[in-house]
């Protein structure tokens, strides 16, 4: 038993130096650590950048205010740039030392948390703290929570509030409902889908108790305040959007959302999902396309579901499984049928992760306990083979952790245009983009022109009048991509033809630059 519990303690050891490495390797170079954000962590930094300068919530040099982002990360990261002076680079390395700490604390709220909710297992340490080393180190989900977004501050947020929430009852003072309410509030803060958190604790925790008059009515009035008191610490952004924007939904969304085809990134989640409940081992891209294998995947997880509702479980694992089973649900329902942006539907799942994490290592232990004694250090050594290996070659062949980040003919798809930019470019020039992500933040006066975090270019494609709005907006250069399906169609509007002209088209590279005609100035 003895060097049982020795050699699980080295696998536990090795999972989290191994999750620790893979979070600080961009550190390790300056085109690495550039390369490690995703476009839209740039746009998020970008901001935050602006506010640490005293420009408020805004793009393009300050010019352009926006709300096409998650607040109150935004407002950490400006901190950050506020203690360095607004240095990209340095900016860069705050906003990765924060988000490898986010997931380390989270990581640890997840073992301490699972610990609690599993005590009446005899294996509840181990459960709890495979599933947390697990999680941290995954060469799947390491990527999600260093890519410069609100990803890991989310998951620290969510992990710990769904502990809280798990060992909550009717028997708790009003009071310590309206701390819940509260703490939901500012996770709302932190990523506006936490809108389907709160909906998932208000019906779980009237569910989930006696049906009696007297008790129906107390959670029913507890469920009140803690809602109530959530929207109320959200309202402040909510005013500010329909207030400057006009909208509930900051611009973010809606520019997503604007050519949303109705169930159309439904087929995909089941695929993520599966990915995300065996935690460490990626479908291969070769299957995870395949009809058949999106059906079985969607089988499997109703299945799952279903089993895990069925079973009879202490009140704290009833509670998380039937919160977490109703929060799924909620983001399968609103980013598969109404929501766009079916590359970033691993991202919308991610939050699920650290819960299946919690199931996964609670079958294997099981199945652990059963198999030869002499077979584990090899199952742990086959293991962390996987685990490491798999870091290894993204390290090797990606040359970044950032799974957003893909590489064509060796250029990565996004910084090559911003390289091309701060190359060719003086900084008082104006550039627009679509990929405005990662040029907006090594160029400041570049435009975005897919609306994402720009409320102005977002109405001019809506009224169809995108080019007009370049015009303009003086914008002198247009670069993004050359192999975008989108572009073949836009260079031709007339407006483009009759204005700009090519200065290059790179195919291998996927680089796009056209330059305003002289006599269109």
């Amino acid at each position: 038993m003895i060097l049982q519990r020795r050699g699980f303690i080295i696998l536990i050891t090795m999972l989290i130096l191994i999750g620790g490495f893979a979070r600080l390797t961009p550190l390790l170079s300056q085109e690495r650590m550039i390369n490690s954000v995703s476009e839209d962590g740039y746009l998020m930094m970008t901001i935050a950048r602006n506010m640490a300068l005293g420009h408020g919530m805004s793009i393009a040099d300050g010019t352009i205010p926006t709300n096409g982002t998650q607040p109150l990360t935004t407002g950490l990261w400006a901190v950050g740039y506020w203690l360095v002076d607004g240095d990209k680079i340095q900016g860069i390395i705050f906003v990765i030392l924060m988000q490898f700490i986010m997931a380390s604390l989270a990581a640890g709220i997840l073992w301490q948390g699972g610990k609690r909710i599993l005590h009446n297992s005899h294996q509840a340490g181990t459960i709890a703290a495979l599933a947390a080393a697990t999680w941290y180190a995954s060469p799947i989900l390491v990527g999600h929570t260093m890519n410069g977004l609100e990803t890991a501050v989310y998951s620290f947020c969510l992990i710990g509030i769904a502990m809280l929430f798990s060992f909550s009852n009717q028997s708790w003072s009003m009071w310590r409902w309206f701390g819940l309410g509260v703490l939901l509030g500012i996770t709302f803060w932190v990523r506006n889908d936490a809108s389907l958190l709160i909906f998932a604790a208000c019906i779980t925790h009237l569910l989930l108790g006696s049906f009696e008059f007297a008790a129906l009515k107390r959670r029913f009035l507890q469920v009140i305040m803690m809602g109530a008191t959530s929207v109320i610490v959200a309202l402040p952004w909510l005013i500010n959007n329909v207030a400057n924007f006009g909208h509930l939904m900051p611009i973010s969304g809606q520019s997503e959302s604007l050519t949303a085809v109705f169930a159309e990134n439904l087929s995909h989640i089941p695929t993520f999902l599966v990915e995300y409940l065996f935690v460490f081992l990626p479908i291969p891209h070769s299957l995870d396309t395949q009809t058949w294998v999106k059906v079985a995947c969607a089988i499997f997880m109703v299945l799952v579901l279903v089993w895990m509702l069925v079973r009879k479980l202490p009140l704290a694992e009833r509670r998380l499984t039937v919160l977490i089973s109703i929060f799924t649900i909620s983001l399968v329902t609103f980013y598969g049928l109404f929501f766009g942006a079916t590359y970033f539907i691993d991202r919308y799942m991610f939050p699920t992760t650290p819960f299946f994490a919690l199931l996964w290592a609670s079958v294997v232990v099981y199945i652990w306990r059963r198999l030869p004694v002499i077979t584990m250090p090899v199952i742990a050594l086959v293991f962390i083979t996987i685990m490491a290996g798999l870091h290894v070659r993204s390290y090797l062949f990606t040359n970044q952790t950032s799974i957003y980040h893909q590489y064509l003919g060796g250029y990565s798809l996004h910084f090559h245009l911003a390289k091309w930019i701060t190359d060719n470019v003086s900084d008082e020039v104006w550039v627009g983009s679509w990929q405005s992500g990662t040029t907006g933040y090594f160029h400041d006066r570049t435009i975005n022109l897919d609306g994402k975090t720009n409320p102005e270019s977002l109405a001019a494609r809506q009224q169809g009048k995108l080019p007009e709005y370049m015009l303009n907006k003086d914008i002198e250069y247009f670069v993004d991509w050359l192999n975008w399906h989108k572009m073949t169609a836009w260079v031709e509007r007339p407006v483009v033809k009759q204005n700009y002209e090519f200065v290059v088209q790179d195919k291998p590279k996927n680089l796009l630059v056209m330059r305003r005609k002289k006599d269109s100035l």
